[in-house]
């Protein structure tokens, strides 16, 4: 009976492990089973938002400062007028950037110029209308090679004139200083002459007339002008000498200067004695007429010496003038010489760029363009519009506009004024009384901008109220907060709301950078090998393949692709095998 009992056991268990190998065995040689995550790559918007918490606040005057330096070429606004959102208030010289844009916005067109040409393939009228392009490029480069070497004689005969005009001119002041030179010796010759020769015999060693006179004023004039011309004689001859040690034209003026008054203190003398001869008594007819003769003699000669000097003064002045007029002339002559050569280089550089470019582009029409020549052109026109929109906004640093509705308080700078970043320009009071403060870490402060909108939700309120604001300011001082660095942010309610008070929690989603319309997929599908990113296309029969792509913008749920998928396609979010 116990035998029985221990077979019938026996039988049971090998029967239960022969059902388990069995089940072990289908297991193992089943497949595994794989479940697919997908998403439907679709056109719509990615859009980049920075979270953060703050509280409200009085609001406070918006100062708007520029974050670049530069000198100001507009004012639009004056201190009391309202202004609306996005209105300029000051502009910033523009002239380099402005160009820049240009330049850049054509080497865009010129890109998906050349990416529509790849993706088109060329025809033969292709390569014809190329090949033209060509042989025009080529003559284009000859004439502005042309037009250079023209410029570069012209610059040539300009210097050569300009430096004739400079020789020219120090001959013409040496003439003149020459002539100054001449004359102020002449005149301290006939000074002296009058004084020590032929006024001399009028008077005795004392200094007093050695005749009588009828008329005491005409006495004492002609015996005080006498001791002041004895004085002056050396003061002119000093002054001679100084002119002709250093006779610069400056120098020689300046001398004659000094000169002047003291040639006019002998002539002063040398009509005092004539006005004493005329009243003289007790002098013989024929001595009477030799003093007045010689007296006579010495204040013409004086006379035509000093008004010699002063003709000669105005020569110099005149020569001087005319000299710098025609100096100027010519040196203006060089600087546009100068300038249409820098014109002529520019248009070589450029002719030569095009010429290349052209080239470039009938080589690769005939040769036919290979897809990662055209992958590369795709990247190639991405960079190129980023390039683009990092010019713009530089463009748009230099335009202060305001930033939300509000009253200029303040207009801080002048037309012309040269500016530097974090200056006040411009002062607003913003037409709502409320502001939300938040701090931002520096992780993120980079990706703001004043203008940034804000959505605005409120802990105080939870049935589903919202707000929108836009950042107003940004503090350029870090704010430390236990050990790590955040910069105070200001928002500003777009409108007024009297349920708001003061130090109410706000929950803040600042927008910070958007592309619409784009093709995009979730982040989680990216993924990334040493070839760079790629997705996972879900094909039919749960086919798997790798397809490279082109990224943009990235968010925390999507991110933008440039190339690589179309609309429709299936990429793979998450697997799970089963």
């Amino acid at each position: 009976m116990n035998f029985r009992k221990h077979r019938k056991k026996l039988i049971i268990g090998l029967v239960i492990a022969a059902a388990l190998i069995i089940l072990v065995m289908i297991m193992l040689g089943r497949k595994p089973q794989v479940e697919f995550e997908t998403y439907t790559v679709d056109h719509g918007d990615v859009v980049e938002i920075i979270s953060a918490t703050g509280s409200i606040a009085p609001s406070s005057k918006i100062q708007l400062q520029p974050e670049v330096a530069g000198r100001v070429t507009g004012i639009s606004v004056a201190e009391g007028q309202e202004v609306k959102a996005g209105q300029l208030l000051v502009k910033l010289d523009t002239a380099d950037i402005e160009a820049q844009v240009l330049a850049q916005r054509a080497s865009v067109a010129s890109a998906q110029a050349r990416l529509a040409e790849y993706e088109a393939g060329p025809t033969d009228t292709d390569l014809v209308v190329t090949q033209r392009s060509v042989e025009t490029a080529k003559s284009r480069l000859d004439a502005s090679k042309d037009a250079r070497d023209d410029a570069k004689v012209s610059l040539a005969n300009a210097e050569r004139s300009l430096a004739n005009s400079e020789d020219r001119a120090q001959t013409q002041i040496e003439v003149k200083i020459n002539t100054f030179l001449t004359d102020m010796d002449d005149a301290s010759i006939s000074a002296a002459d009058a004084v020590n020769r032929l006024t001399a015999p009028l008077f005795d060693a004392t200094g007093f007339l050695d005749f009588t006179v009828n008329n005491a004023q005409a006495s004492s004039d002609a015996i005080s002008t006498r001791r002041l011309a004895t004085t002056s004689l050396p003061l002119i001859e000093s002054a001679r000498l100084a002119a002709a040690a250093n006779s610069t034209d400056s120098v020689v003026k300046a001398q004659y200067v000094v000169m002047a008054p003291h040639l006019n203190n002998i002539k002063i003398h040398l009509e005092a004695v004539i006005s004493a001869l005329n009243s003289a008594i007790g002098v013989d007819a024929t001595s009477l007429a030799t003093y007045r003769a010689n007296t006579n003699t010495a204040l013409s000669a004086l006379s035509s010496a000093i008004q010699s000097l002063s003709t000669d003064s105005s020569n110099l002045d005149l020569q001087i003038r005319l000299n710098d007029a025609d100096v100027i002339s010519a040196e203006i002559a060089v600087s546009n010489a100068e300038s249409a050569l820098n014109t002529a280089e520019r248009t070589v550089t450029t002719n030569e760029s095009l010429l290349a470019e052209v080239e470039a582009s009938l080589e690769f029409k005939r040769a036919g363009v290979r897809p990662e020549v055209v992958d590369a052109q795709r990247a190639l026109v991405s960079a190129e519009n980023a390039r683009l929109i990092g010019l713009q906004n530089d463009l748009n640093k230099r335009l202060i506009v305001a930033p939300i509705d509000s009253t200029v308080t303040l207009v801080a700078v002048e037309m012309g004024e040269s500016v530097q970043p974090n200056q006040t320009v411009v002062l607003l009071n913003a037409k709502g009384n409320l502001e939300v403060i938040a701090n931002i870490s520096e992780i993120d402060i980079a990706k703001l901008s004043i203008g940034d909108r804000v959505s605005v939700s409120l802990d105080a309120f939870v049935d589903g109220d919202g707000w929108t604001g836009t950042v107003v300011a940004i503090q350029p001082a870090e704010t430390v907060i236990d050990n790590v660095i955040f910069y105070e942010t200001t928002v500003r309610f777009d409108q007024e709301d009297e349920r708001l008070r003061s130090g109410m929690t706000a929950d803040l989603d600042i927008e910070t950078a958007r592309r619409s319309e784009v093709l995009r997929v979730p982040v989680r599908a990216l993924k990334q090998n040493e070839n760079g990113p790629y997705v996972e296309l879900l094909g039919i029969g749960d086919v798997v393949r790798q397809v490279t792509v082109t990224t943009g913008l990235e968010t925390e749920d999507f991110i933008e692709i440039t190339s690589g998928v179309q609309e429709g396609d299936n990429v793979v979010v998450y697997r799970l095998e089963k």
